[in-house]
């Protein structure tokens, strides 16, 4: 329960912090175009709204990867709790009868038991 809690404030805190930036950055592009149809000094306050608008986006993305780690550990966990026991991870998991394919990827989709997301820990 712990890693969910971590998880989930990571993922809030990440969420708010992207999207204020992301509405900063666009406020001051605004601002610049203001400034410049003006005539004022625009190219620094131009520049500062881009750079944060960029870094809001990042985050933001971050916070989408939060996400995912998150919705991963809770389902974990409540499987974990219902069932009284680990669940089998990787290599040797026993794949469900009667796939019968002939194919390396299981039945729901896509993915071989051995591949490891580079979102997952």
């Amino acid at each position: 329960m712990k890693q969910s809690a971590v998880l989930r404030r990571n993922w809030l805190t990440f969420a708010v912090l992207g999207l204020i930036l992301t509405g900063l950055g666009l406020s001051l592009v605004g601002e610049a175009v203001i400034a410049k149809m003006a005539q004022q000094a625009y190219v620094l306050l131009g520049t500062a709204g881009l750079v944060a608008f960029n870094a809001g986006l990042s985050i933001f993305g971050q916070a989408v990867i939060y996400r995912y780690r998150y919705l991963k550990a809770h389902g974990r966990e409540e499987t974990d709790r219902r069932s009284g026991q680990r669940r089998h991870r990787g290599r040797g998991r026993k794949r469900p009868s009667g796939s019968g394919s002939g194919n390396s990827t299981s039945e729901g989709g896509g993915r071989s038991s051995g591949f490891k997301s580079r979102f997952e820990e």
